[in-house]
């Protein structure tokens, strides 16, 4: 995942000196694959129920080894390994066992052009309130750099939402030790407002150490919430029912202090410090 295999390494034996990681789970994965996507080693599928994981849903899961992917297409049957681990989650084998034609093609929100902001654009206000029920539009961030990102709290795997936890939490640290970086903000956006009400973000924000003065976690009305996500190029397919995982794809955005997009990046693979770096970057707030 882009570590540097000696500073692991160190971490890993120092760690083990204290305490020691979770064993791996292992679960096997029966469904149909919709979509691949090679540059990102990754695979969106249907799958049946994952006893003791997750109920049966439509699903993007990545492999770490590329040559899994080779030879499969769109319609193929397969049995899957799904790895689990504290940090991670991926497929580790990944069989054909045969092939069916697509019977539903991968539904979910259309994005279009119009819908995306391009850097520099004013990013809209919409009617967002944070864990503590107050209303956290955009505009009230004015005069600080913000660091944003969507995520929701019952998602189960390390490597999405809960890994947008950890480099929030990474952030902030360095932010609170930069005193050129006071000025900063972070928001994390919930995509699962049902569930997600401000109690229910509060105690998740306790439980990862956010700094109230810093760090915002914000809900509202979900066609609220799922247009401003589109804003950034975020879509979430709401779960078949109670309890199923949310589909969605991860982006992380900077705005200036004057509300302007300032940069965005895609995915889970960026760094703590890189985001420090693109807010470092971004225009200081005028004195």
């Amino acid at each position: 995942m882009g570590r540097i295999a000696g500073i692991a390494l160190v971490a890993a034996l120092a760690a083990g000196a204290c305490s020691r990681a979770p064993e791996p789970r292992q679960y096997e994965v029966k469904g149909q694959i919709l979509r691949i996507d090679p540059e990102r080693r990754e695979v969106l599928v249907s799958h049946e129920d994952i006893p003791g994981f997750m109920a049966a849903m439509t699903m993007p899961y990545r492999v770490r080894d590329a040559a899994l992917l080779e030879g499969k297409e769109p319609g193929d049957l397969f049995t899957a390994t799904l790895v689990v681990e504290e940090v991670d989650a991926y497929l580790s084998t990944l069989t054909r066992t045969g092939h069916a034609p697509i019977e539903t093609p991968p539904a979910g929100p259309i994005l279009t052009a119009a819908d995306l902001l391009e850097e520099g654009d004013t990013v809209p206000d919409h009617v967002l309130v944070d864990q503590d029920r107050i209303p956290r539009l955009m505009v009230s961030l004015r005069g600080h750099r913000v660091a944003l990102t969507f995520m929701y709290t019952r998602c189960p795997l390390p490597d999405f939402c809960p890994r947008m936890d950890r480099n929030f939490v990474e952030v902030q640290k360095a932010v609170a030790e930069a005193p050129e970086l006071a000025d900063v903000r972070l928001v994390s956006v919930t995509l699962d407002p049902e569930v997600d009400t401000p109690d229910v973000l509060k105690a998740h924000a306790q439980r990862v150490g956010a700094d109230p003065r810093r760090w915002h976690f914000v809900t509202g009305d979900r066609e609220e919430v799922l247009s401003f996500a589109k804003r950034f190029g975020v879509t979430a397919e709401p779960p078949g029912a109670p309890g199923d995982m949310l589909v969605h794809n991860l982006r992380t955005a900077v705005i200036d202090p004057d509300g302007r997009l300032v940069s965005v990046r895609s995915g889970n693979m960026w760094t703590p410090a890189e985001l420090v770096a693109d807010l470092q970057a971004a225009p200081a707030p005028a004195n």
